[in-house]
């Protein structure tokens, strides 16, 4: 009895390489036999295939084990009549082998999907919840480590004018020292030079205060407002927090596949957008009335902070009239970048001098009485 054969032609990738390789089919009762140019031929039996596809193109797979390891063969048909002549030529094999081992791949794929999605949205709804967990357990090491990385994509400036420096560094390490609870952070303090009007607080203890800012201050107590409101967005962790909560879907999916380099590129690359991604109102209060709470710890004038509000309560204000104006420009609304990242300054004012309201002036300390801040801050 002859046995009968069927052939046809293909593409095979054979694992290693992304090229795909033409190749002839012939079928039999036991196997599929593959012929390739300058290489010896391959047979395949049925029970060792699976059916990645069951209409055109088909894509069976075949697992090689090898010396170097197990290697993952794809063979791709496009002839429309390729599946119906494997059912014909071996219908016992087949369909007790391929047919079965189709699927329960399929079962074992829609589950795993499944079950993807089922943690996947389980981070998407409930994120906060973990974020802070986890946020309170991060070592100072890595938040330095990302704070460090997002400073370095800050053109701060290098060489900025030392009594500025001077009454900053002073007054962060006048704050530090009058936290009640020890604090394990170095506070860092850095210059930005541009007209907008912007604070930021990163992990690990570095603050970045734009230039702009700096301008609208006429006292070194607004200065020590914005500084112990910033300092207590590190205390707390806010911008920690804020980084994981933006990661939280992403950072799972990196997480499933083992991939430790994209959680770390996506904490410093969201850690770079701090400037647009804002703090929630929450955290907001909670940085102001804990700044409050420090300023008078300290002995300055909690009325400083009160103060620099107010202008920015002005600022914004100003913006939002130019808003009515449909030709400000883009640069325009970049100046006032703070008040569109940080919740009303008018609703934050009110809930200062509700907090300060019961504190006695005499115990404030005037800072630096011998310098004057208008003289020595930037200019223009």
């Amino acid at each position: 009895m002859v046995t009968p054969k069927l052939q046809f032609s293909g593409y095979l990738f054979d694992g290693k390489r992304a090229k795909k390789q033409p190749v002839r089919i012939e079928l039999t009762p036991c196997h599929i036999t593959l012929t390739f140019s300058g290489r010896s031929a391959e047979s395949w039996p049925y029970s060792e295939i699976r059916w990645a596809a069951e209409t055109t193109p088909f894509h069976i797979e075949h697992q090689l084990n090898t010396p170097e390891g197990e290697r993952l063969e794809t063979l791709v048909v496009e002839n429309p009549n390729f599946y119906e002549n494997c059912q014909r030529i071996a219908p016992n094999d087949f369909s007790r082998t391929t047919i079965k081992n189709s699927f329960n791949w399929k079962i074992i794929s829609a589950g795993a999907l499944i079950l993807l999605l089922f943690f996947y949205a389980v981070f998407k709804i409930v994120p906060y919840y973990f974020v802070d967990q986890l946020a309170d357990k991060i070592p100072l090491e890595w938040e330095e480590t990302i704070g460090d990385a997002v400073l370095s994509t800050f053109p701060v400036e290098k060489n900025p004018d030392p009594r500025v420096m001077s009454l900053l560094t002073d007054t962060l390490r006048l704050l530090k020292q009058s936290k009640v609870e020890e604090t394990p952070y170095n506070l860092k303090v850095f210059i930005l030079p541009t007209e907008q009007i912007n604070a930021l607080a990163l992990p690990g203890g570095n603050i970045i205060i734009f230039e702009g800012l700096l301008k609208i201050a006429d006292s070194p107590e607004e200065i020590a407002g914005l500084l112990a409101h910033e300092v207590q967005h590190i205390f707390l962790k806010h911008s920690t927090r804020g980084i994981l909560r933006n990661l939280a879907s992403g950072m799972l999916l990196a997480l499933v596949r083992g991939d430790a380099n994209t959680v770390m590129e996506g904490v410093v690359g969201i850690a770079g957008q701090l400037n647009t991604l804002g703090f929630s109102r929450k955290m907001e209060t909670e940085a102001d009335i804990k700044g409050i709470e420090l300023m008078l710890e300290a002995k300055i004038n909690p009325k400083g902070m009160l103060s620099i509000f107010k202008k920015l309560l002005k600022e914004e204000l100003k913006l939002e009239e130019n808003k009515k104006n449909s030709s400000i420009s883009k640069n325009a609304k970049e100046v006032f970048s703070y008040l569109s990242t940080h919740p009303s300054a008018k609703i934050r004012i009110k809930e200062l001098e509700k907090k300060i309201k019961n504190n006695s002036e005499e115990l404030w300390i005037p800072l630096y009485p011998n310098s004057n801040w208008n003289e020595i801050k930037p200019q223009g």
